[in-house]
């Protein structure tokens, strides 16, 4: 046996049998926690895939490391290094934590040999592989196929191509594609091989190029090992010894030979795709031979009457006799021509299944062997590993272009449909996240780890809410994780606002450590403020004097149609305020107090110097000090003190009305905070800006702060304005939180709250497995500390959608880390 590949020209592999096979690389269909709804749509695309081919094929699930070039690519796309050096920073030191991950992804491979259009094209076929030989033989230059039959196996490529399912998003292969696959399979195990990209590769090689790829040489049984490296007697040695250009591959190639004679359920049944659980890489090919539903109904006919005279001949007619063998084959017959019928479009395929590990001992491979064959045992799967003669040939016939051998038919698997075999789904993964952005966490979801990019930028660019929330309870790593997204943000260039609710100031500390790498922050405290918040200084007369008005109006519970409400309105007038030189919310106190003589704007003064006599009232009422920058990278609005309405209070008109001057006060403040976040964020839709939410609560439970969410939810995409938040509770998000499409659920070791988690992200509330994992989140010590290594454990819908499980990670910045898990004392107030 040899590399067939003679030339490789676009997608096609021409052969040393004349084959010419048409090769693409297919797009994975994300999996991992869907929902059944999803679930059953995937395997619907499948069986349309398996339907679009007829005669043989190969479908392959070649697993790969991943170029952490690309994801250094993938992480600075779109950051100008020049403005974001920080970012820049960042991502090379994640690079150097990735150094005990092996990040690794399947990719996915469809290859038909392509049929000759006429006898004329199949002799021109043949013509070609003697003229090679010819040339070989006498030390000639190669050739390459000719025009015509080139012109020809395109034209058959992509007709081929356009009977595919288009959700799959076949791309054709390249000959440097086809390269990586032969070298692959020559060193699996070894990870040597070229990393394919997060885009796979994009160079290409010219026709006549395949003999780049050096022939293997395989020893079966690794016989040519001395008894002190392998001590294994022969007939246990049912792996290969693979070398090329590099150390010899140790390789074991299994087939699956039986299924559960009742099949499998679906959801719940997905034998190929759960592979993937496994912590080591496992290739797999399927060898299909497909036809057509007419043509296998016939064959079957010819099996039922085989069947017929096999039950006339034999009389043994006991329960565990051969009659009941037969009746076993009598009702898959039955069944398989019954699923035949099921749609005009059902196929009949005769699959193959095999599965590859290797390592760079025969230790290491049988150890991997043995772990597969277990995991599928439990599955009611059988899976053999053949002697070594049959082990050579098998991994033969893994590769694209080798005809079908005799022991390929050996291990097939029985007759099935595309509706049955689909339930498997092979043309899947678990990827979550974004092709760009920032590294939120690494996905857990199986046993081979990714990265999980969240791409804010990129969402709102799209057309689409950039706006995400993190749903647990309270030590579970809700903050944290917002956090991360803010310093992310803020070194990629956007600009944050956040409220800090906490007694601890924990947002404060996040924003001091980056002023180390030059990004300014300016923290109001409202408690002890440095800096005022008065609408009039902040946005000037003419924007400010709309958020004074609404202010006041929540101060003294005035609606807009009141006697008291049109004065405020006419009084709040930027060309009132301009005739009589208001600039401020002190000279408007004055005024009303000193200088006006209407009655109500006099009732209207006395009620605003109440307020303005609180602590809490100087950072909108002192005009002494500095007003807000509206053009500040980062704000941190500390709200602790502030005292707010209960949910009671704000429901019931008699308690209502019943509201001490703290809660009217400290809820118009929020009300305000919220405001000022919103003009800032959408003020400017060339920037990205990002407010923070933290206990969302605080903020939603005021109908003026709510308003202010849901313009967020539906209106931030326009501006690149984004608002991210975190609660115990979903609901807290407001009736709106159905817009928010990249959501989080940490723990909760509440069995209902769990279950309104699920139910947020789209996910059965009613499986108690998944309930049970959600309660064993991050699970904590008994000093309430998480155990080390399982921090920021999680399920998630990203932006697209897909669910899936993933560990947040901290900053790769040691201090910044640490700042983002510190809560230090409320001492930090000011710029």
């Amino acid at each position: 046996m040899r590399i067939p590949y003679t030339d490789l020209t676009e997608n096609l592999a021409f052969t040393d049998t004349g084959t010419v096979w048409a090769t693409w690389r297919l797009e994975p269909q994300k999996y991992g926690y869907a929902p059944d709804k999803k679930r059953f749509m995937i395997k619907k695309l499948h069986e349309e895939l398996f339907q679009s081919i007829r005669g043989e094929a190969m479908l392959m699930g070649i697993t790969a490391s991943l170029d952490p070039a690309a994801l250094v690519e993938a992480m600075i796309d779109g950051v100008d290094p020049q403005e974001s050096p920080h970012w820049y920073d960042e991502v090379a030191q994640t690079l150097e934590t990735w150094d005990d991950i092996d990040f690794g992804t399947r990719t996915f491979w469809l290859s038909i040999p392509l049929k000759a259009s006429s006898p004329k094209e199949m002799l021109q076929r043949h013509a070609t592989v003697l003229r090679r030989k010819f040339h070989e033989a006498l030390a000639l230059p190669g050739m390459s196929p000719e025009e015509g039959l080139l012109e020809t196996g395109l034209h058959s490529s992509k007709q081929a191509l356009q009977n595919l399912p288009m959700m799959f998003r076949a791309r054709p292969a390249t000959p440097a594609e086809h390269v990586w696959l032969a070298l692959h399979h020559q060193q699996r195990g070894l990870y040597m091989d070229e990393s394919v990209g997060l885009q796979g590769h994009e160079q290409s090689l010219v026709e006549g190029q395949a003999q780049i790829i050096p022939e293997p040489w395989i020893d079966q049984g690794a016989q040519t090992d001395s008894k002190d490296e392998n001590r294994d007697r022969i007939f246990r040695r049912r792996y290969i010894k693979v070398a090329a250009a590099s150390e010899p591959s140790y390789q074991q190639v299994l087939a699956i030979r039986t299924m559960p004679l009742g099949g499998f359920e679906f959801p719940g049944g997905e034998w190929m795709s759960a592979i993937d659980q496994l912590d080591f890489p496992v290739d797999w090919v399927w060898r299909l031979q497909i036809t057509g539903a007419r043509e296998a109904k016939k064959q079957n006919a010819v099996n039922e009457s085989r069947l017929a005279d096999q039950y006339e001949q034999r009389t043994d007619e006991t329960v565990t006799g051969s009659n009941a063998d037969l009746d076993v084959h009598q009702r898959d017959l039955q069944l398989y021509q019954r699923a035949l019928g099921r749609t005009e479009r059902e196929v009949s395929i005769v699959p193959t299944v095999l599965l590859a590990v290797g390592g760079s001992s025969a230790e290491e491979a049988t150890q991997y062997g043995k772990q597969i064959i277990e995991f599928y045992r439990g599955m009611e799967i059988g899976v053999d590993a053949p002697l070594p003669k049959l082990q050579e040939d098998l991994w033969w016939s893994m590769l694209i272009g080798t005809p079908t051998k005799p022991v390929v038919k050996e291990f097939s698997l029985p007759p099935t449909t595309s509706f049955d075999l689909s339930g498997a789904i092979p043309v899947s993964n678990n990827a979550l996240g974004a092709e760009r952005g920032i590294m939120l966490g690494i996905n857990t979801t199986g046993g081979r780890r990714t990265p999980v990019l969240h791409d804010i930028e990129g969402a709102v660019l799209g057309n689409k809410s950039g706006c995400f929330a993190v749903v647990a309870e309270l030590g579970a790593g809700k903050t944290v994780t917002l956090k991360k997204e803010t310093m992310a943000v803020a070194k990629r260039g956007g600009r944050y606002l956040v409220i800090d609710k906490s007694s601890t100031h924990e947002w404060v500390a996040m924003a001091e450590a980056m002023k180390d790498i030059g990004i300014e922050s300016t923290i109001i405290d409202l408690s002890n403020p440095r800096g005022s918040l008065d609408p009039l200084r902040v946005f000037g007369i003419e924007d400010g004097a709309a958020h004074v008005e609404s202010l006041a109006a929540m101060l003294m519970n005035i609606a807009p149609s009141d006697e008291l409400g049109i004065v405020l309105n006419e009084t709040l007038n930027p060309i009132f305020l301009e005739q009589h030189g208001i600039d401020s919310l002190g000279k408007l106190v004055r005024f009303l107090q000193e200088d006006a003589t209407d009655a109500l704007q006099k009732k209207l003064g006395r009620t605003m110097q109440a307020f303005s006599k609180k602590k809490q009232g100087r950072v909108i009422f002192d005009e002494t000090l500095p007003p807000l920058s509206s053009d500040s990278r980062g704000i941190v609005f500390c709200t602790y003190g502030l005292d707010l309405p209960t949910p009671d209070e704000l429901q019931s008109e008699h308690l209502f009305r019943q509201l001490s001057l703290e809660k009217i006060y400290g809820r118009a403040m929020y009300a305000l905070i919220a405001r000022i976040s919103h003009q800032i964020c959408f003020q400017d839709d060339s920037d990205l800006a990002l407010f923070m939410a933290s206990e969302a609560h605080h903020l939603t439970s005021n109908p003026q702060g709510l308003e202010i969410v849901n313009s967020f939810l539906r209106e931030g995409r326009k501006a690149k304005a984004v608002l991210g938040m975190d609660s115990h509770d979903p609901v807290e998000f407001g009736p709106k939180r159905g817009l928010i499409p990249f959501r989080i659920l940490m723990r909760h070791t509440d069995e209902e709250e769990a279950k309104k988690g699920l139910t947020y992200l789209g996910l059965d509330p009613q499986d108690q497995e998944l309930v049970e994992k959600v309660r064993g989140f991050s699970p904590q010590q008994p000093d309430g500390k998480v155990i080390p290594g399982r921090e920021g454990e999680c399920l998630i819908v990203d932006q697209s959608g897909n669910h899936g499980e993933m560990q947040v990670t901290l900053p790769a910045h040691k201090a910044h880390a640490k700042a983002i898990l510190t809560t230090p004392e409320p001492a930090h107030t000011g710029k």
